[in-house]
Protein backbone atom coordinates (compact mmCIF):
# COMPACT_ATOMS: atom_id res chain seq x y z
CA UNK A 1 0.00 0.00 0.00
CA UNK A 2 1.05 3.86 -0.34
CA UNK A 3 1.42 5.23 2.61
CA UNK A 4 1.73 8.94 3.44
CA UNK A 5 4.35 10.43 4.49
CA UNK A 6 4.76 13.58 2.59
CA UNK A 7 6.07 15.40 5.21
CA UNK A 8 5.57 18.93 5.74
CA UNK A 9 8.95 19.39 6.89
CA UNK A 10 11.19 17.85 3.97
CA UNK A 11 10.65 21.10 2.72
CA UNK A 12 12.98 22.83 5.34
CA UNK A 13 15.82 21.34 3.59
CA UNK A 14 16.86 19.56 0.19
CA UNK A 15 17.82 22.86 -0.31
CA UNK A 16 43.56 13.24 6.04
CA UNK A 17 46.87 12.71 4.74
CA UNK A 18 48.16 16.40 6.17
CA UNK A 19 50.91 17.94 7.34
CA UNK A 20 51.46 17.73 11.25
CA UNK A 21 50.64 21.55 11.66
CA UNK A 22 47.12 20.61 10.27
CA UNK A 23 45.14 18.40 12.70
CA UNK A 24 41.09 17.66 12.87
CA UNK A 25 41.88 16.76 16.72
CA UNK A 26 40.93 19.74 18.24
CA UNK A 27 39.82 19.84 22.32
CA UNK A 28 36.50 20.02 22.37
CA UNK A 29 35.93 19.43 26.87
CA UNK A 30 34.80 23.41 26.70
CA UNK A 31 31.78 22.79 24.28
CA UNK A 32 28.82 21.71 26.33
CA UNK A 33 26.47 20.21 24.09
CA UNK A 34 22.93 18.73 25.70
CA UNK A 35 20.62 17.29 22.76
CA UNK A 36 16.85 17.10 23.29
CA UNK A 37 15.47 13.62 21.15
CA UNK A 38 11.85 13.34 20.31
CA UNK A 39 10.59 10.26 18.71
CA UNK A 40 7.25 11.50 16.47
CA UNK A 41 6.29 7.58 15.93
CA UNK A 42 6.11 6.97 19.69
CA UNK A 43 3.07 9.58 19.80
CA UNK A 44 1.80 9.36 16.47
CA UNK A 45 1.22 5.27 16.82
CA UNK A 46 -0.24 6.06 19.93
CA UNK A 47 -3.85 6.44 19.18
CA UNK A 48 -4.65 7.67 22.60
CA UNK A 49 -3.39 11.17 21.87
CA UNK A 50 -5.46 13.29 19.98
CA UNK A 51 -4.99 14.50 15.95
CA UNK A 52 -5.16 17.45 17.62
CA UNK A 53 -2.53 17.21 19.93
CA UNK A 54 -0.05 15.80 17.71
CA UNK A 55 -0.56 18.30 14.91
CA UNK A 56 0.01 21.31 17.80
CA UNK A 57 3.21 19.26 18.70
CA UNK A 58 4.98 18.32 15.63
CA UNK A 59 3.04 21.10 12.76
CA UNK A 60 5.81 19.84 10.17
CA UNK A 61 4.96 16.39 10.24
CA UNK A 62 1.34 16.88 8.88
CA UNK A 63 0.15 17.19 4.99
CA UNK A 64 -2.56 19.59 6.05
CA UNK A 65 -4.51 18.14 2.48
CA UNK A 66 -4.63 14.98 4.03
CA UNK A 67 -7.75 13.80 5.88
CA UNK A 68 -7.91 12.76 9.70
CA UNK A 69 -9.26 9.64 8.32
CA UNK A 70 -6.18 8.84 6.17
CA UNK A 71 -3.98 9.87 9.04
CA UNK A 72 -6.18 7.92 11.95
CA UNK A 73 -5.94 4.50 9.08
CA UNK A 74 -2.19 5.02 9.33
CA UNK A 75 -1.47 5.14 12.83
CA UNK A 76 -3.46 1.70 13.35
CA UNK A 77 -1.89 0.06 10.15
CA UNK A 78 -0.10 -3.23 11.02
CA UNK A 79 2.93 -2.88 9.12
CA UNK A 80 3.68 0.70 9.67
CA UNK A 81 3.47 -0.84 13.49
CA UNK A 82 5.58 -3.44 12.77
CA UNK A 83 8.15 -1.13 11.12
CA UNK A 84 8.12 1.21 13.68
CA UNK A 85 8.66 -2.14 16.67
CA UNK A 86 12.13 -3.21 14.39
CA UNK A 87 12.63 0.39 14.34
CA UNK A 88 12.66 0.75 18.19
CA UNK A 89 14.62 -2.08 18.72
CA UNK A 90 17.80 -1.00 16.76
CA UNK A 91 17.50 2.39 18.39
CA UNK A 92 16.40 1.34 22.27
CA UNK A 93 16.11 4.10 24.52
CA UNK A 94 18.21 6.59 22.20
CA UNK A 95 20.89 6.63 24.78
CA UNK A 96 23.48 5.25 22.04
CA UNK A 97 22.13 7.47 19.68
CA UNK A 98 22.56 10.89 22.29
CA UNK A 99 25.67 9.28 22.81
CA UNK A 100 26.57 9.24 19.30
CA UNK A 101 25.75 12.36 18.21
CA UNK A 102 27.38 14.58 20.85
CA UNK A 103 30.54 14.12 19.82
CA UNK A 104 29.64 15.46 16.33
CA UNK A 105 27.56 18.16 17.61
CA UNK A 106 30.54 19.12 19.90
CA UNK A 107 32.56 19.78 17.23
CA UNK A 108 30.12 21.30 15.02
CA UNK A 109 29.66 24.00 17.95
CA UNK A 110 33.42 24.45 17.69
CA UNK A 111 34.03 25.38 14.38
CA UNK A 112 30.41 26.97 13.79
CA UNK A 113 29.99 28.92 17.42
CA UNK A 114 27.38 30.79 15.33
CA UNK A 115 24.94 27.99 14.98
CA UNK A 116 22.65 26.54 17.15
CA UNK A 117 23.07 23.20 17.91
CA UNK A 118 19.57 21.61 16.52
CA UNK A 119 16.64 19.73 17.76
CA UNK A 120 16.59 15.71 16.84
CA UNK A 121 13.53 14.92 16.00
CA UNK A 122 13.52 10.81 14.96
CA UNK A 123 10.22 8.79 12.92
CA UNK A 124 9.31 5.79 11.11
CA UNK A 125 9.15 6.64 7.65
CA UNK A 126 6.89 3.39 6.10
CA UNK A 127 10.34 2.75 4.29
CA UNK A 128 9.65 5.94 2.17
CA UNK A 129 12.69 7.78 3.38
CA UNK A 130 15.44 5.08 3.51
CA UNK A 131 17.19 7.47 0.32
CA UNK A 132 17.86 10.25 2.43
CA UNK A 133 16.82 9.21 6.10
CA UNK A 134 19.02 12.39 7.54
CA UNK A 135 17.06 15.80 7.27
CA UNK A 136 18.35 19.07 8.78
CA UNK A 137 17.78 22.69 8.68
CA UNK A 138 20.90 25.37 9.98
CA UNK A 139 18.37 27.85 10.04
CA UNK A 140 15.31 25.98 11.38
CA UNK A 141 17.39 24.40 14.06
CA UNK A 142 15.96 20.84 13.17
CA UNK A 143 17.00 17.43 11.77
CA UNK A 144 14.84 14.33 11.18
CA UNK A 145 15.73 10.82 11.44
CA UNK A 146 14.38 7.77 9.83
CA UNK A 147 14.88 4.77 11.75
CA UNK A 148 13.66 2.62 9.75
CA UNK A 149 16.70 3.09 7.16
CA UNK A 150 18.96 1.52 10.05
CA UNK A 151 17.51 -2.02 10.12
CA UNK A 152 20.34 -3.57 9.05
CA UNK A 153 20.92 -4.32 4.84
CA UNK A 154 19.84 -7.76 4.73
CA UNK A 155 16.73 -6.99 6.65
CA UNK A 156 13.84 -8.89 4.78
CA UNK A 157 11.77 -5.46 4.48
CA UNK A 158 13.83 -4.20 2.35
CA UNK A 159 13.84 -7.49 0.21
CA UNK A 160 9.93 -6.75 0.34
CA UNK A 161 10.46 -3.04 -1.14
CA UNK A 162 13.13 -4.10 -3.56
CA UNK A 163 16.26 -1.82 -2.42
CA UNK A 164 19.26 -2.77 -4.80
CA UNK A 165 21.88 -3.83 -3.85
CA UNK A 166 24.28 -1.03 -3.85
CA UNK A 167 22.00 1.39 -1.74
CA UNK A 168 21.78 -1.23 1.45
CA UNK A 169 25.50 -0.22 2.01
CA UNK A 170 24.26 2.17 4.26
CA UNK A 171 21.53 0.42 5.69
CA UNK A 172 23.21 0.01 9.05
CA UNK A 173 23.06 2.08 12.60
CA UNK A 174 26.82 2.11 12.34
CA UNK A 175 26.18 4.54 9.03
CA UNK A 176 24.24 6.85 10.86
CA UNK A 177 26.65 9.22 12.25
CA UNK A 178 27.89 9.45 8.80
CA UNK A 179 25.08 10.09 7.26
CA UNK A 180 24.28 12.85 10.06
CA UNK A 181 27.12 14.64 9.02
CA UNK A 182 26.38 14.39 5.08
CA UNK A 183 23.15 16.12 6.03
CA UNK A 184 24.54 18.92 8.02
CA UNK A 185 27.29 19.31 4.73
CA UNK A 186 23.86 19.56 2.36
CA UNK A 187 22.65 22.64 4.49
CA UNK A 188 25.74 24.55 5.45
CA UNK A 189 28.45 23.80 2.42
CA UNK A 190 27.78 26.72 0.19
CA UNK A 191 27.61 26.01 -3.90
CA UNK A 192 27.32 28.89 -6.50
CA UNK A 193 24.85 27.78 -9.33
CA UNK A 194 27.66 29.69 -11.65
CA UNK A 195 30.28 27.22 -10.90
CA UNK A 196 28.94 24.79 -13.26
CA UNK A 197 32.23 22.98 -14.61
CA UNK A 198 32.79 19.23 -13.82
CA UNK A 199 35.94 19.99 -11.23
CA UNK A 200 33.52 23.02 -9.50
CA UNK A 201 30.45 20.36 -8.49
CA UNK A 202 34.05 17.52 -7.47
CA UNK A 203 35.31 20.43 -5.35
CA UNK A 204 31.82 20.86 -3.69
CA UNK A 205 31.19 17.10 -3.22
CA UNK A 206 34.37 17.20 -2.05
CA UNK A 207 34.06 20.16 0.51
CA UNK A 208 31.14 17.89 1.92
CA UNK A 209 33.40 15.13 2.62
CA UNK A 210 35.52 16.76 4.12
CA UNK A 211 33.48 18.17 7.10
CA UNK A 212 33.20 14.58 7.04
CA UNK A 213 36.98 14.63 8.36
CA UNK A 214 36.27 17.49 11.22
CA UNK A 215 32.99 16.42 12.33
CA UNK A 216 34.05 12.51 13.28
CA UNK A 217 36.80 10.83 14.84
CA UNK A 218 38.10 7.36 14.48
CA UNK A 219 35.68 7.01 11.94
CA UNK A 220 36.63 5.00 8.53
CA UNK A 221 36.68 6.52 5.30
CA UNK A 222 34.14 3.86 4.23
CA UNK A 223 31.95 5.02 5.90
CA UNK A 224 31.92 8.77 5.08
CA UNK A 225 31.62 7.97 1.51
CA UNK A 226 29.10 5.29 1.69
CA UNK A 227 31.40 2.74 0.45
CA UNK A 228 32.49 -0.70 1.11
CA UNK A 229 35.89 -1.53 1.88
CA UNK A 230 36.52 -3.55 -1.18
CA UNK A 231 35.18 -0.01 -3.07
CA UNK A 232 37.36 1.93 -1.49
CA UNK A 233 40.45 -0.08 -1.85
CA UNK A 234 39.47 0.09 -5.66
CA UNK A 235 39.56 3.76 -5.69
CA UNK A 236 42.78 3.31 -3.90
CA UNK A 237 44.47 0.74 -6.33
CA UNK A 238 43.15 3.27 -8.96
CA UNK A 239 43.46 6.91 -8.42
CA UNK A 240 45.89 7.62 -10.93
CA UNK A 241 44.10 6.00 -13.47
CA UNK A 242 40.54 7.51 -12.70
CA UNK A 243 42.17 10.97 -12.85
CA UNK A 244 44.22 10.49 -15.38
CA UNK A 245 40.86 9.05 -17.47
CA UNK A 246 39.18 12.62 -16.53
CA UNK A 247 42.36 14.57 -17.96
CA UNK A 248 42.46 12.64 -21.36
CA UNK A 249 38.48 13.07 -21.96
CA UNK A 250 38.89 16.86 -21.13
CA UNK A 251 35.84 16.19 -18.18
CA UNK A 252 37.82 18.35 -15.79
CA UNK A 253 37.32 21.23 -17.11
CA UNK A 254 33.86 20.78 -19.04
CA UNK A 255 30.10 22.33 -18.31
CA UNK A 256 28.65 18.61 -19.63
CA UNK A 257 26.07 17.81 -17.37
CA UNK A 258 25.85 14.13 -17.75
CA UNK A 259 29.04 13.82 -16.20
CA UNK A 260 26.65 14.83 -13.08
CA UNK A 261 24.92 11.58 -13.36
CA UNK A 262 28.40 9.27 -14.41
CA UNK A 263 30.65 10.47 -11.76
CA UNK A 264 28.39 12.68 -9.21
CA UNK A 265 25.14 10.55 -8.15
CA UNK A 266 24.23 7.68 -5.97
CA UNK A 267 24.69 5.13 -8.31
CA UNK A 268 25.65 1.05 -8.47
CA UNK A 269 28.82 1.83 -10.75
CA UNK A 270 30.25 4.83 -12.18
CA UNK A 271 29.60 5.48 -16.34
CA UNK A 272 33.35 5.04 -17.67
CA UNK A 273 32.30 3.29 -20.54
CA UNK A 274 34.57 0.85 -20.82
CA UNK A 275 35.26 -2.75 -19.17
CA UNK A 276 36.43 -1.83 -15.84
CA UNK A 277 33.07 0.53 -15.41
CA UNK A 278 31.47 -2.31 -13.24
CA UNK A 279 34.58 -2.57 -10.51
CA UNK A 280 34.23 1.22 -9.66
CA UNK A 281 31.52 2.72 -6.95
CA UNK A 282 29.35 5.14 -8.14
CA UNK A 283 30.07 8.72 -7.10
CA UNK A 284 33.59 8.50 -8.07
CA UNK A 285 33.75 11.70 -8.96
CA UNK A 286 32.84 12.56 -5.30
CA UNK A 287 36.00 10.51 -3.86
CA UNK A 288 37.81 12.13 -5.96
CA UNK A 289 36.77 15.70 -5.11
CA UNK A 290 37.50 14.88 -1.54
CA UNK A 291 41.31 13.83 -2.49
CA UNK A 292 41.65 17.43 -4.22
CA UNK A 293 40.56 18.89 -0.92
CA UNK A 294 42.61 16.84 1.42
CA UNK A 295 45.80 17.40 -1.33
CA UNK A 296 44.77 21.00 -0.84
CA UNK A 297 44.49 20.96 3.14
CA UNK A 298 48.58 19.51 2.85
CA UNK A 299 49.72 22.44 1.03
CA UNK A 300 47.73 24.83 2.93
CA UNK A 301 47.36 23.80 6.24
CA UNK A 302 46.43 26.70 7.93
CA UNK A 303 43.09 27.28 6.18
CA UNK A 304 40.10 27.62 8.38
CA UNK A 305 37.32 25.12 7.93
CA UNK A 306 34.70 27.92 7.68
CA UNK A 307 36.39 29.46 4.96
CA UNK A 308 37.11 26.46 2.95
CA UNK A 309 33.54 25.56 3.00
CA UNK A 310 31.83 28.91 2.54
CA UNK A 311 33.81 31.41 0.39
CA UNK A 312 36.69 29.26 -1.35
CA UNK A 313 36.07 28.91 -5.17
CA UNK A 314 36.52 25.33 -6.15
CA UNK A 315 39.14 25.67 -9.56
CA UNK A 316 41.88 28.18 -6.92
CA UNK A 317 41.46 25.31 -4.67
CA UNK A 318 42.01 22.73 -7.20
CA UNK A 319 45.07 25.04 -8.38
CA UNK A 320 46.72 25.50 -5.42
CA UNK A 321 46.26 22.03 -4.18
CA UNK A 322 48.49 21.06 -6.71
CA UNK A 323 46.78 17.52 -7.23
CA UNK A 324 48.01 14.97 -9.40
CA UNK A 325 48.12 11.21 -8.57
CA UNK A 326 50.65 9.56 -10.17
CA UNK A 327 49.40 6.85 -12.74
CA UNK A 328 51.30 4.10 -11.76
CA UNK A 329 50.85 4.57 -7.90
CA UNK A 330 48.61 4.61 -4.81
CA UNK A 331 48.10 6.49 -1.72
CA UNK A 332 47.89 3.86 1.13
CA UNK A 333 50.04 5.04 2.63
CA UNK A 334 47.95 7.72 3.72
CA UNK A 335 45.95 5.56 5.38
CA UNK A 336 45.82 3.12 8.51
CA UNK A 337 44.09 0.12 8.79
CA UNK A 338 41.60 -1.58 11.15
CA UNK A 339 39.73 -5.54 10.88
CA UNK A 340 35.91 -4.47 11.92
CA UNK A 341 34.15 -7.86 11.61
CA UNK A 342 36.00 -9.49 9.41
CA UNK A 343 36.75 -6.69 6.92
CA UNK A 344 39.95 -4.32 6.55
CA UNK A 345 38.38 -0.52 6.72
CA UNK A 346 40.52 2.45 5.65
CA UNK A 347 41.26 5.47 8.15
CA UNK A 348 42.81 8.38 7.09
CA UNK A 349 46.11 9.55 9.09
Amino acid sequence: MKFVYSLAFASLILFTACKKEKSWEVDVKEQNVQLNIHDISQDFFNDSISLDTLRKDYPFFFDAKTADDVWESQRRNKEELSIYGQSRKIFGDFKNLNHTLIPIFQRYQFYFPEYKIPTIYTYSSGLQNIDYPVMFSQQSGLMFIAMDAYLGAKNKLYDSIGVERYLRTNLDLNRLPSQAVDAIANDVVTFSPRNQLFIDKMIYEGKKLILQDALLTDTPDEYKVGYTPEQIQWCIDNEGQIWNFFVEQNYVFSSDASLDKRFLVLSPFSKFNNEIEQDSPGRIGAWVGLQIIRQYIKENPKVELKTLLDDMDGQKIFKDSKYKPALESNNLANYTTKTIDGKVYHFVK
